[in-house]
């Protein structure tokens, strides 16, 4: 597994993966380039996996969410309650209570067919920034298909099915 300075369009290609200390900037651009992929993606279907910290952290792109539920089995959405994004049937929301790990996290999580890859960001400023460019974070981006599935065993464990079916 490789190191990296920042997230780029290069690496994020040319790495299996990669561990990187990086900023809010490029985590949004991480998460970005996985989003576009899936809204490429000719064979469609697959799950997604995608934690934003709070729901309204969601707000700028949830368009681009709504397009990826149309194309996907089921999307996965994490995040503490703050804001409620509009209904879709592909759509499950995972609230999360703000002393929960995975609400200091980002990422986004698909494994289908066509595309298995995983992004995570792990927020090591915690509450203390408010200013989004201050905040910093540890990330990993893998395709690798047996870390890719542990990742979605993992954030299925945190899934209560009786609510999110």
């Amino acid at each position: 597994m490789g190191e990296i300075a920042s997230v780029a369009r290069q690496d994020f290609e040319k790495h299996e993966s990669f561990v990187c200390h990086t900023t809010t900037a490029s985590v949004e651009y991480a998460c970005l380039m996985i989003e576009n992929a899936l809204l490429l993606r000719t064979n469609r279907g697959g799950r997604v996996f995608a934690g934003f910290e709070k729901f309204s952290q969601l707000q700028p792109i949830i368009d681009r969410y709504l397009r990826i539920a149309d194309v996907s089995e089921s999307v996965y959405l994490f995040g503490q309650d703050d804001w409620q994004p509009p209904r879709h049937p592909n759509i499950r929301l995972i609230m999360l209570k703000s002393d929960f790990k995975l609400s200091r996290e980002w990422f986004v999580i698909t494994q289908s067919s066509s595309l298995s890859c995983a992004f995570l960001a792990f927020d090591e400023t915690g509450k203390e920034s408010t200013m989004p460019e201050q905040i910093r974070y540890w990330a990993l981006k893998t395709n690798n298909p047996a870390a890719v599935g542990g990742l979605v065993n993992a954030v299925e464990g945190v899934i209560d099915w009786t609510l999110a079916a």
